[in-house]
């Protein structure tokens, strides 16, 4: 029998420059009715634009859950507004331990699946559907928010988007606040474990040149080292906030009108258009979507770039 439940978690939702909107309490409608996976009792909770099947026990975090997946809707469509409405709503599986995560990979991965039960703590997202292993709190809502990212693109916008920007804006999600009432905000700059593996990257004077980040493919960096990983994130979330905020606002204006380009055609229009009056031989959409849209002088753009490194996450350490 299913039963109807009323979330309350206080949302307050940050534009993606840090600042908020004013404190507003929203009640978040969501029905939840009893769930299992193999022995393991669970509940399915259904939102407007979710449905999240989890074997939590806490009733402190399930009741936390509805909230949270649509307050990170809203911030993910703030982002890129969505081109067209998902025929169902999106999946999440959220497991309590790793053994579950690792049964349900198994058997929703298939052959696949030794690539994917390779990923610590347990988060990923496959064919629109997020899979997510609960580890601890702030662990595991950074995942959620950053895997919800892309599901979001699959179901709602497009999947045909630079592994920079994709990952970058993934990253940005992951910033939140929380108090005793729930989420509070989603904060893009707040966020410690991207912040603290930049400011190593900077003292360790082993920054991605600006090409190497636009050019590169997220599988490419996985296969590397743990600290080039970690770098190669953190560079992401800081180029994204750089391109945003820094230099006065200098790219604001650009970049935003690339991601409304993104639903569309025009933004790979416009990046093959570029490519043709480059010297690159081979068409990389990573650069040429940043040649196009932000700047045909990298060696300008990334001197500013390592700039606002310094000045943010390594003067003020």
């Amino acid at each position: 029998m299913m039963t109807r439940w009323m979330a309350c978690g206080v949302l307050m939702l940050g534009t993606l420059g840090g600042c908020t909107t004013p404190r507003s309490s929203t009640k978040v409608p969501y029905e939840s009715e009893a769930w299992r996976f193999n022995d393991a009792e669970g509940s399915k909770l259904t939102t407007e634009h979710y449905e999240i099947y989890t074997t939590l026990r806490d009733p402190v975090l399930i009741e936390a859950l509805p909230a949270f997946v649509e307050g990170a809707y809203e911030q993910y469509t703030r982002l890129i507004p969505p081109v067209r409405a998902p025929e169902e709503r999106m999946k999440v599986y959220l497991f309590v331990s790793r053994g579950q995560w690792a049964a349900f990979t198994r058997k929703f991965t298939g052959s696949r699946a030794r690539v994917f039960l390779q990923v610590r703590n347990g988060g990923y997202s496959e064919r629109g559907v997020s899979v997510i292993q609960y580890v601890t709190h702030s662990v595991t809502f950074p995942l959620f928010a950053h895997e919800g990212w892309h599901q979001y693109l699959y179901h709602c916008v497009n999947t045909k988007v630079p592994a920079w920007l994709n990952e970058g804006l993934a990253v940005i999600c992951e910033g939140q606040r929380w108090d005793q009432h729930g989420l509070k905000e989603f904060d893009p700059w707040y966020n410690p474990l991207r912040r603290n593996d930049l400011s190593q990257a900077l003292i360790a004077n082993r920054l991605y040149p600006l090409r190497r980040l636009l050019e590169t493919h997220a599988g490419e960096v996985i296969q590397g080292s743990t600290q080039g990983v970690a770098t190669y994130y953190a560079q992401l979330w800081a180029l994204i906030l750089f391109l945003r905020e820094g230099q006065q606002g200098k790219y604001a204006a650009p970049f935003n009108r690339m991601l409304a380009d993104l639903g569309t055609s025009q933004a790979e229009q416009r990046a093959r258009t570029a490519h043709i009056w480059s010297e690159r031989s081979a068409f990389n959409f990573g650069e040429a979507l940043f040649r196009a849209y932000i700047s045909e002088d990298l060696e300008s753009v990334e001197q500013e770039y390592f700039a606002f490194l310094r000045e943010r996450f390594f003067a003020r350490r």
